[in-house]
């Protein structure tokens, strides 16, 4: 607080911000990145632990060990998959759940395609059964859902996971310790009719997915299992988190899931990647739990769900997915084991005295069983963002004492012109005294020169003023010799044509999607082309705005100014990211920090187009594109040269941009609300930066 208050200080600080802020951006950037990297170690981070003891998790004796009904089930249900590929046993499942007592409804549902014709609707049905608890009055239920998948889908069959929904609905039918509904959900279409569900059980509506009428309902839904279990058995479980708009469920449920794991001594990873079996202090334990950490990370900035879970967070329910690999080689997970996993997870929801509130809802994994809470990772994130903090203020620092310069330049000049005229005054005495001394004739001759004198200065004066007119007159028909503007003022074109620019970005798809019919385009061809064809006009907004002051091409704004404003804005931005995914709020700020904070006009060309080609890097364009290249790399099917890469990330790039779009309209993501109408306008303020006057 002294620094606040003590004007010295003050101007200590300002100083010292002015002189060395180029050192200060750099020593925060890579101290914060250095430092969030270095969390992956294991002495920097945490060991799970349950915060809610009433879960109670693996205290009480399995009793499900119905390997045969499981087996029965599963075999039943293949047959009736195979009858016809394309279609699910939808009556089938229902008679089922119907034959062991459960109440069992169905829900019709619609969807409307938002890139298609205005009347087409693609009908759907959902399936649910409700287990009623006999010692509770239907206040209190969990879910347990598996997509339904027809045999042609194209991704992985849940088949297994449904057979164990079914021995698991006939084990419960008759436990006299089951105290809470239990929801067995079989959607169709994965998240479309999970999401119709959803919106029908909460009353909730949607513009482009119309629910039905659920006949039937149970109470608040305190949690949710997801099952994408296949029908052969497995290498080992894997746990998806990632909810919508990246939202992860309560650490207390994550942990329930891997302890009953690891009591079936059933191998569970994380988005696929697994721990590490040795030392996790040595290098590679490092390095190991870093590709875990960013794996996770990656999964939750591009903000969509990873399975069906994932839209439970919206209503504020803790929910996961448990999926199964298929078996390679080595030990097998059979389903009876995921049977026995899954009734420990429910036996333990059951003893839940309220809804989740422990523990942890904002973190990183670095492990199945290490986490990096959000006060240890905000501090090196905020030394991240506070690299452009410092710049920016420097700058604004700057600007102002360039717009003081002027004024001090003028009041010298004014006190040189006082001096001048009081040195001329105290000449004239001088003269008059001797002109005194003179003789009469001297003066006769003073005043014969004196009028001569006079006439001449008539005719200067009018001489000038001649000139003064014309002088005013040039002024104002050449507007070229005018002086830079500086301040706000020039500003606002800048800030308006950038606003403008994100928001066409943001509502042109539907512009751009009706231009698929007419040039027998696929929509996800016209979306992307129509974006990058409004993205590459916007690289122009420099040359729409400039103006030429003293013959100059370069485009004139404040540049300090408008860098100060845009490092702040950028900052903010990140910051409200951060607060809700902090993996993408990462990514953005590793990637255009460093960029934007150092971008400046030069002189020289090459450093110009070298700045230019930088930022062209780290646009949203470009970050999508690299992104679909390090998934192609990473996570991605092989491919064969390098070709084949940059054709399999352009197919990525269109389904990626269309699947977002999708999100948005489906699900209420804002991944690429916050991209093209926050995030693209601010990266086009530093765009123009090095397009100023040095």
């Amino acid at each position: 607080m002294g620094l606040l208050t003590d004007p010295k200080q003050r101007q200590r600080l300002v100083a010292i911000i002015s002189k060395y802020n180029q050192k200060l951006s750099i020593l925060l950037y890579v101290a914060g990145l250095v430092w969030f990297l270095l969390l992956a170690y294991q002495p920097l981070n945490a060991s799970t632990y349950f915060s809610e003891n009433a879960l109670l998790p693996g205290l009480v004796e399995n009793e499900f060990y119905n390997d045969a009904e499981i087996s029965n089930f599963n075999k039943q249900l293949m047959e009736q998959l195979k009858k016809d590929e394309k279609t699910t046993p939808k009556d089938w499942i229902y008679e089922q759940f119907r034959s062991f007592g459960l109440d069992v409804y169905t829900q019709n549902f619609s969807l409307k395609y938002p890139f298609g014709p205005v009347d087409k609707e693609i009908p759907g049905r959902n399936i649910y059964a409700i287990l009623r608890a006999r010692r509770s009055s239907s206040t209190e239920s969990v879910v347990i859902s598996a997509p339904l998948r027809p045999w042609l889908a194209e991704d992985e069959q849940t088949s297994g996971g449904i057979a164990v929904m079914m021995a698991l609905a006939r084990h419960f039918r008759n436990k006299p310790y089951i105290a809470k509904d239990i929801i067995f959900l079989m959607p169709e279409y994965d998240e479309v009719g999970m999401q119709a569900w959803l919106d029908g059980y909460h009353g909730t509506t949607s513009e482009f997915i119309f629910p039905g009428r659920l006949p039937g309902r149970s109470g608040q839904i305190q949690a949710a299992l997801n099952l994408e279990i296949p029908p052969e058995k497995t290498a080992y479980l894997n746990i998806k988190l990632e909810g919508i708009n990246g939202q992860l469920p309560n650490l207390d449920f994550v942990n329930l899931v891997v302890r009953l794991c690891r009591k079936e001594r059933v191998k569970v990873t994380l988005n696929k990647m697994d721990d590490y079996m040795y030392d996790p202090e040595t290098f590679e334990g490092y390095t190991h739990a870093l590709k875990t950490m960013l794996n996770m990370m990656w999964y939750q900035a591009s903000g969509s769900p990873t399975g069906n879970h994932g839209l439970f967070h919206r209503f504020h329910i803790e929910a996961l997915t448990l999926s199964g690999e298929p078996e390679k080689r080595g030990r097998s997970v059979g389903l009876d084991k995921s049977g026995r996993i899954v009734e420990g997870v429910f036996r333990s929801l059951n003893n839940l005295l309220e809804r989740f509130h422990q523990s942890f809802f904002f973190y990183i994994l670095s492990g199945t069983q290490r986490y990096i809470s959000i006060g240890i990772y905000m501090p090196p994130f905020a030394l991240m963002v506070a690299a452009g903090l410092i710049k920016a203020l420097a700058l604004w620092i700057g600007a102002d004492s360039s717009q003081k310069k002027p004024e001090a330049d003028s009041a010298a000049v004014q006190d040189a012109d006082k001096d001048g005229e009081k040195s001329e005054e105290d000449k004239a005495e001088k003269k008059k005294e001797e002109q005194k001394k003179e003789d009469s004739e001297q003066k006769k001759k003073e005043k014969r020169e004196k009028m001569e004198k006079e006439k001449k200065k008539l005719e200067e004066d009018e001489e000038e003023d001649e000139e003064e007119e014309e002088e005013e007159e040039g002024e104002i028909g050449d507007e070229s010799e005018m002086p830079q503007q500086v301040g706000l003022r020039s500003l606002l074109p800048v800030v308006f044509i950038c606003m403008l620019l994100g928001f066409l970005a943001y509502s042109g798809p539907n512009l751009m999607a009706q231009f698929s019919t007419p040039f027998r385009l696929r929509v996800q061809d016209s979306l992307l082309f129509g974006l990058l064809a409004l993205f590459c006009a916007s690289l122009l907004y420099p040359r729409m705005i400039k103006k030429k002051y003293n013959e100059s091409d370069k485009f004139q704004v404040d540049w300090q100014t408008l860098k100060s404003i845009g490092l702040i804005l950028l900052s903010l931005i990140l910051f409200a990211i951060a607060l809700m995914n902090i993996s993408l709020a990462f990514f953005l700020t590793a990637t255009m920090m460093p960029v934007c904070t150092f971008v400046v006009p030069t002189k020289s060309r090459i450093l110009t187009w070298l700045q230019k080609l930088l930022l062209l890097l780290v646009s949203p364009a470009s970050f999508l594109f690299i992104s679909a290249v390090i998934y192609t790399l990473v996570l991605g099917d092989k491919y064969s040269g390098y070709l084949d890469l940059l054709m399999s990330s352009w197919m990525y790039v269109k389904q990626s941009v269309l699947m977002r779009l999708l999100d948005q309209c489906f699900f209420g993501s804002w991944t690429y609300t916050v991209m093209s109408l926050v995030v693209f306008p601010s990266w086009l303020m530093f765009w123009g930066v090095p397009h100023c006057e040095p």
